[in-house]
């Protein structure tokens, strides 16, 4: 996807357009840009057409990608809450059984929160 030019002791000499073309292709696999579809754009660099067209597809994915990482990122955060509070009653000496019914006290207050949401 990158022919890079060699200098005349041909040790490969990174021109300005070799790395704009490198740099693409990494944020474009770094999205999860096929390599068939980055091969496409760079191959096709002046349909502009078929260029937003991959890359809209592409953010598309990648916004959906985004916001399954925020709810992960929620449920993390709270399940981190959760094991806190549950760490510090067993630092009071409440026990396995008592931690378990505190626990399921926790997940029936969030869920009658969302209830009234």
């Amino acid at each position: 996807m990158v022919a890079i030019p060699r200098n005349e002791r041909g040790i490969r000499d990174f021109d300005e357009q070799s790395i704009d073309r490198l740099k693409a292709i990494a944020h474009y696999r770094r999205v999860g840009m096929s390599l068939q579809d980055i091969r496409r754009v760079l191959a096709e660099f002046h349909n502009h057409a078929l260029s937003t067209e991959l890359l809209e597809k592409t953010k598309q994915d990648l916004e959906e990608q985004i916001r399954h990482l925020q709810e992960t990122h929620t449920y993390l955060v709270e399940k981190i809450k959760i094991h806190r509070h549950l760490a510090e009653l067993e630092a009071k000496g409440l026990s396995d059984a008592e931690r378990t019914d505190a626990y399921y006290d926790i997940r029936r207050q969030k869920n009658a929160g969302k209830e009234k949401d």
